[in-house]
């Protein structure tokens, strides 16, 4: 029996959804717009900020280092519309928010939507640099905290998704 890269096989049926994208650059670009529009954030950089890049390229530089799918981005993406809606409308982030919010999103989707966490920790050495184990494992409770650890994403949320931003994403769904 093949596991679907979006649904557990132990819970549901084994579907296998795939996305594809003809250009990844529209799908980090989206993600970048998406990650920096959240939540209004301080622009002034501390000392600990400095070994940040800009976060267009922290995005990009993550997609193509750690090998995200389409489908973790995807996943990653929706987790992200479900913490914009539950923040309060007067939450202000640091400098850095933005970058801890889309890494705690692709650690966090990838280890729904793989059997195996080898992604999470390629992610997490990826940036090891920039964030320690311990500031990843509070970015990955707090994210979780407030989406109230709800992770489920069906194939429908997929293709509503993909339906509603697929044309602007250059992505297709095959099943």
């Amino acid at each position: 029996m093949a596991s679907s890269p979006l649904l557990p096989t132990h819970c549901y049926p084994p579907v296998s959804p795939s996305l594809s994208t003809r250009s990844p650059e529209a799908l980090i670009s989206f993600t970048i717009q998406n990650v920096g529009s959240i939540l209004e954030c301080s622009k002034q950089r501390r000392s600990r900020h400095e070994l940040l890049p800009h976060l267009a390229h922290f995005v990009r530089e993550t997609y193509f280092k750690c090998q995200l799918s389409p489908t973790v981005l995807i996943v990653a993406l929706i987790y992200l519309e479900r913490l914009k809606t539950s923040l309060p409308v007067q939450a202000r982030g640091d400098f850095d928010t933005p970058y801890k919010i889309f890494l705690a999103a692709i650690v966090i989707a990838s280890k729904y939507t793989e059997d195996y966490s080898l992604q999470a920790t390629v992610i997490r050495a990826t940036i090891a640099p920039v964030f320690s184990a311990r500031e990843m494992n509070e970015m990955e409770r707090s994210f979780l905290g407030l989406i109230k650890f709800n992770l489920h994403v069906d194939l429908a949320q997929v293709e509503r998704f993909v339906q509603q931003h697929g044309a602007q994403l250059e992505l297709e769904l095959g099943l």
